[in-house]
């Protein structure tokens, strides 16, 4: 939702755009940040985005913005435009930038692209290129700030201020004579030290480092530990390669957490990209159809227990809160726990005491609601000749389904956790459906139990 300043910067651009007052929208855009039109074109049809790219002020406003926009956005704004239209914005980005952007783009483009750059700039941006996207390697940026341990903090400062290619300059990094990192030094920790201590007495030496193919995940996880404004990059020598900055942690976060929403839902990110009907469709109907056979496999369960219901009409009025009551359990149990692997709460050693603390709070919550909708049974069926029974097979169904959807419901995503697969799969359609069958069948075993089997 936007804010009350986001949603008139929005009104006043369309309402601009549509009487064609360029001149208007131009004196707009020089007095907004990149960040907040990159944010309101969300809003904005295709032809408007356009518009509103082609009137930014300058190639580092349209840089600034296009390193903020959604990456589906970005292929539509710019994958059909020219080479001599991107050159100068692509020119004006930071390195790490570069790289995600032309990522997006069409093969062809992104290598006449690449070619347009600066020979050393063109250099840089291959090597990050190298990388996995999804990577320390792929998020960092080559800019960073490094000076010898044997540096004066005087000429520390000096170099510092000397410095106009470094994009974010929170610590200054200590290398030795190799190039290899060791240690790190604060800005605060560099102006409140005296002008002749060198950086090696001033220095913390045991640096939180990450290496060029650690995961984008595991790298947020660490900055955010840590309370770091920067993690520095390194190969397998140890040298010193790039740093990830505050930034790219928190893209890195919203993109993280953002997939896990949509996997839990059984969709993926092309959910908010302008694709094909057809093709959301090719995307999001494979994972429906674990809920389908599931669907089914209960038809086909109901249907077997059909003496029971025809006995007992009454049983039939009570399976969608034996169903719903453990398949919101499951889905709560599965959520917590799959979150907790993501941010490092819950880990393979402490795995197997959230499952058990997970049943025995499903236990808990099936006593709670088995004992009230047996209550109400009892009220409800009052005139029955077998009340009892039926209420002691409704609460205990719910009882036993609670229980063992909130077992599922944690086993699941640690087992998908222990295969190495993306435990966020696992609360969609795989718990949903699972959690049905069980309850299906805890529910007429019940019955049957308790009841016995008509004759």
């Amino acid at each position: 939702m936007l804010s009350p300043r986001l949603q008139l910067l929005r009104e006043s651009l369309q309402k601009l755009l549509r009487r064609n007052a360029g001149n208007h929208v131009e004196r707009l855009l020089v007095r907004t940040r990149a960040a907040d039109v990159a944010v309101v074109m969300r809003f904005l049809d295709e032809r408007q985005q356009g518009r509103v790219f082609d009137l930014l002020p300058d190639d580092d406003v349209r840089a600034d913005t296009l390193a903020e926009l959604d990456d589906h956005l970005v292929s539509d704004l710019i994958g059909h435009r020219s080479e001599s239209e991107l050159a100068p914005v692509i020119a004006a980005m930071s390195a790490d930038d570069q790289a995600d952007i032309l990522a997006l783009l069409p093969e062809t483009l992104r290598t006449s692209l690449i070619d347009a750059l600066r020979p050393a700039d063109k250099e840089e941006l291959e090597d990050l290129l190298h990388y996995d996207a999804e990577t320390a390697g792929g998020i960092m940026s080559p800019e960073f700030f490094a000076l010898p341990s044997s540096t004066a903090v005087s000429e520390a400062i000096q170099a510092l201020q000397a410095s106009d290619d470094v994009e974010m300059a929170f610590y200054i990094y200590v290398v030795n004579d190799p190039g290899h990192l060791v240690g790190v030094v604060s800005l605060r920790a560099l102006v409140t030290h005296p002008p002749t201590a060198t950086l090696e007495s001033l220095m913390v030496s045991d640096v939180i480092s990450v290496v060029t193919n650690t995961d984008q995940e595991e790298v947020a996880r660490l900055a955010a530990r840590y309370n770091l404004l920067a993690i520095p990059v390194v190969d397998e020598a140890n040298s010193l390669v790039g740093i990830v900055t505050i930034d790219d942690v928190i893209d890195v976060i919203r993109e993280e957490a953002t997939e896990d929403i949509l996997k839990m839902a059984g969709a993926d990110e092309t959910a908010y990209e302008n694709h094909s009907v057809l093709r959301n469709f090719r995307t999001r109907a494979p994972w429906l159809f674990a809920t389908w056979l599931g669907g089914l496999s209960a038809s086909v369960l109901i249907s077997a227990f059909e003496y029971q219901l025809q006995a007992t009409v009454a049983l039939a009025a009570f399976i969608p809160i034996v169903l719903g009551m453990g398949g919101n359990v499951g889905i709560q149990t599965a959520t917590i726990i799959v979150r907790g692997l993501a941010t490092g709460h819950v880990s393979e050693g402490v795995g197997l005491q959230y499952l058990w603390r997970e049943t025995i709070i499903g236990v808990f919550l099936g006593i709670l609601y088995g004992t009230l909708i047996g209550i109400y049974t009892a009220v409800a069926y009052g005139d029955s000749g077998s009340v009892f029974q039926l209420s002691l097979v409704v609460g205990l169904s719910v009882l036993a389904s609670m229980a063992s959807s909130a077992a599922v419901g944690a086993f699941t995503p640690l087992l998908f956790d222990r295969m190495r697969i993306d435990p966020a799969i696992a609360t969609g359609p795989i718990v949903t459906t699972s959690v049905d069958v069980l309850g299906i069948l805890v529910y007429f075993w019940t019955a049957t139990l308790i009841l016995g089997t008509p004759t």
